[in-house]
């Protein structure tokens, strides 16, 4: 059984009592001592007074009572004096009940400035801010109920800071600076800044480069006039990823209604995003297929007659007449190799429900690469130098897929040569090399694709593979031509590695197994 103190109202109830009692005695007390002091006066009990009838009581009397006719006339002075005393119990009689109302006062505040002491810290964000008293008293069934409500409410906050904080999504929130105010756990794991970090910084240094803040100020127009806004932002993490995130915006407010800040959830949809694109690139690459089916059958068709009449005029041109000769010799050549390109454009173009793996020649693929490609290259006045030796072994691969990676290397070189160099230079080279190399015991073919044009900065070059990364002007790369080659490389079993120095090379390796005996 706990042992109840005596604060609260049973002390407020015993003061009160306390003070009624104490104003009667100060009264009683102070005719006590009025009377006292003019029956010294007068020599003789003539005014009645408790303490003379306690000596009665105890039998110890006075002396000699005298009559009313006996009294003498009392002093005005003494009578001053009597007052006086009268007065002085009366004060002190006040000063004690003075001190007794401040002791009650003192009593009652504490435990309702702990209360006030605890709500205040629960409105500051303390939920763990429980009220203690020292002992039980009639406050104590209002300080239980406080406590249980903040223990109920850190319950409520706890349970939301989890789920805030697990979230996949990024949910952070600014105020009308464009500072961020709000940072969850989803935030951390997107855009790589612990929360101590991004707290304070301006949502525009989120943005990838490249992007124009008026994206923000739109979005937050729009959030703070409609309530809502939603749409595809470009974002770079803290470690220079650019991502995809679709982020809805919607306006804080505060209990009068006034604009207070933005709170916005951002996802990230880059996956998707790469996903729609390279659905949009099938379709577009059948079309192509499609296209070129057709273009091959009306160009080969006039193409054999071409070849036949030029090859029966050379039958019947007199070998005399050699510049003739030569004339015909470059018109079958030309006419080879439209018929070459068409066929490489047909077979790159065509889409198969699943890509089957067979021996493959990679010096092969690499001819079949610049057969659509060199003639660009020819005309941008890239040299191109080939140190690919005879007899190298069959890789086990698909041909299609390792010419779309062969053609993605080809097309950067060239895009960075001609960055560097807009017009003809001696340096304006691409070389390209095969090789047999063993890596862990075993072989693999290496091919390398070394162009002299601007290279890649240190800092950028383990983002190449990254989705949508590119260092191509703007509509001129989609950043993703190195992410699918990648992609592809690996599913071979294969590497694809990158070594570049800013403003001198770029040399990407393509590593892939050889063919099993």
């Amino acid at each position: 059984m706990r042992r109840m103190g005596i604060t609260g109202l049973r002390i407020f109830i015993a003061i009160q009592l306390l003070t009624t009692a104490m104003v009667l005695f100060t009264g009683i007390l102070a005719v006590e001592v009025g009377s006292m002091r003019l029956n010294r006066v007068l020599g003789a009990d003539v005014f009645y007074t408790y303490a003379q009838q306690v000596r009665e009581i105890l039998g110890l009397s006075r002396g000699v009572q005298r009559t009313s006719a006996d009294q003498p006339h009392i002093p005005l002075f003494e009578i001053k004096k009597a007052l006086y005393e009268m007065r002085v119990v009366v004060l002190l009689g006040g000063l004690l009940a003075c001190l007794a109302g401040i002791m009650l006062a003192y009593t009652i505040r504490r435990p309702i400035a702990k209360l006030m002491e605890g709500a205040r810290s629960v409105a500051a964000g303390n939920y763990r801010a429980l009220v203690k008293l020292p002992r039980q008293d009639e406050f104590a069934p209002l300080v239980e109920a406080f406590n249980r409500m903040v223990d109920s409410v850190n319950k409520s906050q706890e349970q939301l800071r989890k789920v805030f904080f697990a979230a996949d999504d990024a949910i952070l929130s600014t105020d009308l600076e464009g500072r961020l105010a709000l940072w969850g756990g989803g935030c951390e794991r997107l855009f790589g800044y612990p929360q101590e970090e991004a707290l304070g910084k301006s949502i525009q240094t989120l943005l990838a480069p490249g992007v124009s803040p008026d994206v923000i100020r739109e979005m937050e127009r729009v959030a703070g006039g409609m309530g809502r806004w939603e749409g595809e932002i470009q974002f770079s993490s803290k470690e220079g990823r650019v991502f995809h995130g679709w982020c809805v915006a919607t306006n804080l407010r505060d209990e009068e209604g006034k604009l207070i800040g933005y709170l916005n959830v951002v996802r990230d949809v880059t996956e998707k995003k790469q996903m729609e694109l390279q659905l949009i690139q099938s379709e577009k690459m059948a079309s192509v297929g499609e296209l070129a089916a057709g273009v091959a059958h009306e160009i080969n068709n006039p193409l054999s007659g071409v070849l036949s009449n030029a090859e029966f005029l050379q039958e019947e041109i007199p070998e005399a007449e050699a510049e003739r000769h030569e004339e015909i010799r470059e018109i079958i050549k030309n006419s080879e190799r439209i018929r070459v390109i068409v066929r490489d454009l047909l077979s790159f173009s065509r889409q198969k429900d699943a890509e089957t793996f067979a021996p493959v020649s990679v010096p092969a693929v690499i001819q079949a690469s610049l057969n659509l490609t060199g003639h660009q290259m020819e005309l941008d006045n890239i040299r191109i130098l080939r140190e690919i030796p005879e007899g190298l072994p069959l890789v086990d691969a698909s041909a299609n897929k390792i010419e779309q990676v062969y053609i993605n290397i080809l097309s950067n070189a060239r895009h960075a040569l001609n960055q560097k160099y807009p017009g003809s230079h001696q340096d304006k080279i691409l070389e390209i090399r095969a090789s047999v190399v063993r890596r862990d015991g075993r072989p693999l073919l290496r091919t390398e694709f070394t162009d002299h044009g601007t290279g890649i900065p240190k800092p950028l070059l383990e983002r190449v593979i990254h989705p949508f990364f590119t260092t191509k002007e703007q509509g001129k790369g989609t950043g993703l031509g190195m992410s699918i080659s990648y992609n592809i490389v690996r599913d071979h079993g294969g590497t694809l590695e990158f070594d570049s120095e800013d403003g001198r090379y770029t040399r990407v390796t393509v590593e892939l197994p050889v063919e099993a005996e």
